[in-house]
């Protein structure tokens, strides 16, 4: 069925879900377990691509609520299903009744909302909601306070759709594409596929500011001197990786440094919080502040790598994420910028065409 679909339609993408929740139910029967006479209850569930693991003893304390029928689960009362990739709740008894795929699908295997979302309004949607496809109106229309529950059509700020209260419970959550596009951190009402899909990417660096937005380094100085850092530490990298002993310094910093680190031109939401609340910018610092040391002074092999100028033939030691230093395009030698603007030619350069003259000399003798 999969190979006959069309390349790239929906029917096709459901298909290889649904492929791939088969071959995952296939290893999860031959290689279950019975766990206290519980075959049924404790064998993994699949269902639109959430894994689901049945809870018999929670760890937390408090209720908490079905994402089916939004009743509430107690904890010593009920049995309950939770997925282990992004945290559904459903009673036992609602698992026949899921109808939302897994955030962590979603996040696979759609692209980000990036722009606002404009409001196309109930008619764009036929009066139904964008999830269970029930018919849903507006709030003010005139029934008893009993049905207008079960007809109130919400609004969700991600995607621009509207849906019924059973999927809409009017959780906030910070909108990427109002954060990317007007730096705007006020928390926006959304549904509860949105705000489960948005909690899993909290933290994700899937955000490339300087492609998406780029005149956002305009206007915040913040994010400008977050990006002459990061830009820095790639320059500081090339010196890490090539270090033995860096290693060893690398495994007594915070993970939190090792991301930054190595994931340097994306951001997370996360990061973009701290940005503009002014703790990231702080680790930065403190981060690029280890490296350096370690370059200029804690080891004499990255210190033995830096350069020295060969039109003033300074005695400093210039490395090229140096606020002075200025590096050719050709050779990569690194000199001190006002050398480098009044120069009439690249030393390094020279020895080097002087080089291919004098070996292109004893290939015509030989």
């Amino acid at each position: 069925m999969i190979r006959v679909s069309k390349e790239c339609s929906e029917n096709r993408v459901r298909l290889v879900r649904r492929l791939v929740e088969l071959r995952f139910k296939l290893v999860m029967t031959t290689e279950k377990k019975a766990i206290e006479n519980q075959d049924l209850l404790c064998e993994t569930k699949v269902v639109l691509g959430h894994h689901l693991s049945f809870i018999w003893k929670p760890s937390w304390l408090e209720n908490t609520f079905c994402d089916v029928c939004t009743k509430t689960i107690w904890i010593y009362v009920h049995q309950f299903y939770e997925c282990t990739d992004c945290g559904y709740y459903c009673h036992v008894f609602c698992v026949d009744k899921i109808k939302r795929v897994c955030s962590a699908v979603v996040a696979s295997e759609n692209s980000m909302i990036i722009n606002v979302c404009p409001y196309k309004g109930l008619l764009f949607q036929d009066y139904k909601c964008a999830e269970c496809q029930t018919y849903i109106r507006i709030r003010n229309i005139k029934v008893s306070p009993e049905d207008r529950v079960s007809l109130e059509a919400r609004l969700c700020d991600y995607d621009g759709k509207y849906y019924c209260p059973l999927h809409h419970w009017n959780n906030t959550a910070l909108i990427p594409a109002r954060v990317i596009c007007n730096w705007q951190f006020e928390q926006q009402r959304v549904s509860q596929a949105s705000f489960q899909l948005l909690k899993y990417r909290y933290e994700a660096r899937i955000y490339d500011l300087e492609l998406q937005n780029p005149k956002l380094f305009m206007y915040l100085e913040s994010l400008t001197q977050v990006k002459n850092i990061k830009e820095n530490l790639v320059k500081m990298k090339k010196y890490l990786v090539s270090c033995k002993y860096w290693n060893a310094c690398l495994k007594s910093l915070p993970s939190r440094c090792r991301e930054l680190l190595y994931k340097c031109k994306l951001y997370s939401m996360k990061d973009m919080i701290e940005i503009n609340s002014g703790i990231f910018l702080e680790d930065l610092s403190e981060l690029k502040a280890k490296c350096e040391k370690h370059i200029r002074s804690d080891c004499e092999i990255c210190k033995n790598q830096g350069y020295i100028c060969e039109l003033c033939n300074s005695d400093n030691i210039l490395f090229p994420f140096d606020e002075e230093a200025q590096n050719c395009n050709k050779c990569q030698n690194i000199y001190h910028n006002h050398c480098w603007c009044k120069r009439d030619f690249c030393p390094k350069c020279k020895r080097i065409e002087e080089r291919l003259k004098t070996q292109d000399i004893h290939t015509e003798i030989s």
